[in-house]
This record gives C-alpha cells, structure tokens and sequence, in this order.
C-alpha cells in the first residue's frame, strides 16, 4: 500500500499544472497522501525512495522538510515553472512537492495559518501575501502543492484536533493506513540498484502536457457513480467531510491512472475503474486511523502514569497524581482514564482522605 500510494503521489507530483481535466474549472492532479501506520513498517523507506525517483527529474521542485508559512511562501515562490510550447500558450505556475518522513517534522504543531495556506495550494487558486518586511509583497498566481508525509496513528490524533476534522484541509487528505510488517534480511538482500526504468518513465511522463479529454464510458460511469451517491462510503463520523470531496479524488486519479497506463490523456472506463480500485482499497482501512491512533494515545498514556506511580511504594494521593496526568491527557478525560486503569487492575485506591480524596497504588 506505501509504495502504491508513493507512485501515484510520485505521478501527481510530476503531473503538475502540466496536465488536468476541464470540469467547468480546470482541475490538476495534485494530491495530499499521508502514510499511516506504526514505527518501523516502511513509511520512510518508502518516502526516501520515492524522493530519490522525483529527484532525477530535470529541475525537480522539492520543498524543505520543516516550513514556517512564511518560508512555505518563500519556497513555493521560488519554485516557479514556465512551459513554452510551440503554436500554444505558456504556461506559467509554482509548484512544489513536499516529502516528509515525518509529519511532525513538516507542521510540528497545527497552526491555522499554515493549515489555510496549504488548504489553499491544494486548489491551485491565486494567493497573495501582504507586506512582511519594508515593501516586500508576494503574489502567486497559480500555486500548486504536493504532500507526501508520513505518521503514526497516535501522533496523527495528538497533531489534528477533533474540531480540524470538520475542516477543508483533513478533506483533501487521503490517508493509507498499513499494518504490515515488513521481514527484510538486512544480511542477504541485494544492495538495490538505480531504478533505471522507472526513472525512465517518470521522463517521458513528465513531458506530457494537455488537457485530458474523455469518451461516454467514462462519462456514464463517473456520472452514475455520483447519482447513487458515490458508494461504498466511508462511515466513520470523522471522514464525513472527506466523503464530499471523493468525486474531486477520484477525477484526479483517473489522470493518473491513464498516465500510468498509456498517457494519451484521453480518459476510458478503464482508467475509471482503476482510479475506484485504488480510492476504495485505501478508504477500506482509514476508519483504523482512527480507531489505532485513539486505543495507542490511551494506551500509552495509561502505561506512563502506571510507570509513575511505581516510583511510589506506598501510594500516591489523587491530587499529585492528577498534576501528573494533567500534562498527559485532556483534563475531561483524565477521570475516565482512571476508572479504566481501575477496572483493569492497573492501580488500586488504598485509602480515602478526610477530604475525600484516594491514594492509588501500582499493581
């Protein structure tokens, strides 16, 4: 799943403004993919690799790992592509791909600013920026992102609050969540060699350029797949807002599904049912983002105060013990997450004070 969704993003990122579909408004194939999943399953790997192919590209447009908005501004400004072609109109945009190992290490907190801003390189509108410093104004007229980012579960739900979720930006994710373990014998696997061919192909894919027209096949199925309501849908409350924006998904990876199939631009239904294949197999698996990321935060914060209260033989009152957990948790779950570790067996209250209060023991 990692490296799939690695090659597609890789095609995306090639992709650029170059290619798009006409849907009354041009849409580009950009995308944000973030790959989710615990330590040590393959998500650097797999972005580092992707990033080494990207990179061979000529004059590829590569963002820095960690970015203030203002620096995000400054690079993507930087990385400005003009396209000259021969009888046709240039084209002129900024584009940059950003791939990080680590989401933490791209956004460390989530800031609204920086939220807003890369909400608004995902659509490809106009940006403009006011003064900075003396009579600095930076103005984009058709800037345009790529994400490629890693996380886990658990760092996923600590980064985006619950109200975050309700927004534009978590819409415009898609999240491939994996559990597999990778067995590689670090002592018998051949060093990899260059990958020469795919270098190769992302060349000539990165040459294309044009609007990508379409016969009724593709028409009829895109068209009946949204009049019934685009099924399968993803039921968990937190992607209801992602759902209303799977027709926009599914159109930019119908382009690069013919990209990767033969690049003539010219959407099928084979092209249709390739893009469906790819969103309904990720979207199968995100309600686990959720359902990990929460059980692993709870699990780890319950282990961490179990750890702190065997520091005390003979107990430790409710009050120090809430100043404790308080840098942990939420302060309205922090009485759930002890009735939990009470059931369970984890600690025990041994005494109540005059005031009401317990002392809780390890066990």
């Amino acid at each position: 799943m990692y490296r799939k969704w690695a090659a597609i993003s890789l095609l995306a990122a090639t992709l650029e403004q170059k290619v798009s579909i006409d849907t009354g408004s041009l849409l580009y194939p950009n995308l944000y993919v973030f790959l989710v999943g615990r330590p040590g399953i393959g998500k650097s790997r797999t972005i580092t690799a992707a990033l080494s192919v990207f990179r061979e590209l000529p004059d590829p447009k590569v963002g820095a790992t960690s970015m203030t908005m203002a620096a995000l501004v400054d690079h993507l400004h930087e990385s400005k592509r003009v396209i000259i072609r021969q009888g046709e109109p240039t084209i002129d945009y900024n584009t940059m791909l950003i791939a990080a190992d680590e989401l933490s290490a791209f956004m460390d907190t989530f800031e609204t600013g920086l939220i807003a801003g890369l909400t608004t390189f995902y659509d490809c509108v106009p940006y403009s920026q006011g003064r900075r410093v003396k009579d600095i104004r930076i103005k984009i007229a058709a800037p345009q992102l790529n994400i490629l980012s890693g996380t886990t579960p658990s760092n996923l739900m600590r980064f985006i609050p619950d109200y975050a979720w309700e927004q534009g930006f978590t819409s415009r994710v898609i999240m491939v969540y994996a559990e597999d373990q990778p067995l590689i014998d670090i002592f018998n696997t051949p060093k990899p060699e260059k990958a020469v061919d795919l270098i190769h192909d992302l060349k000539v894919i990165n040459a294309l350029s044009g609007i990508c027209g379409w016969n009724d096949e593709y028409a009829n199925a895109m068209n009946n797949w949204k009049t019934l309501g685009c099924p399968p849908k993803p039921e968990h409350p937190k992607l209801e807002h992602y759902c209303s924006r799977r027709f926009s998904h599914l159109l930019k990876l119908t382009m690069i599904a013919n990209v990767d199939r033969v690049g003539d631009l010219y959407l099928t239904k084979e092209d249709f049912n390739k893009a469906m294949g790819w969103l309904l197999e990720v979207e199968l698996a995100m309600p686990n983002v959720f359902t990990q990321g929460f059980i692993i935060a709870d699990a780890k914060v319950m282990d961490e105060i179990h750890h702190h209260l065997k520091g005390f033989p003979d107990g430790l009152d409710e009050m120090r013990l809430l100043r404790f957990a308080k840098n942990l948790i939420p302060l309205q779950t922090i009485t759930k997450v002890f009735a939990i570790m009470e059931q369970s067996g984890m600690i025990k209250a041994v005494n109540i004070t005059k005031e009401g209060l317990r002392t809780y023991k390890a066990q």
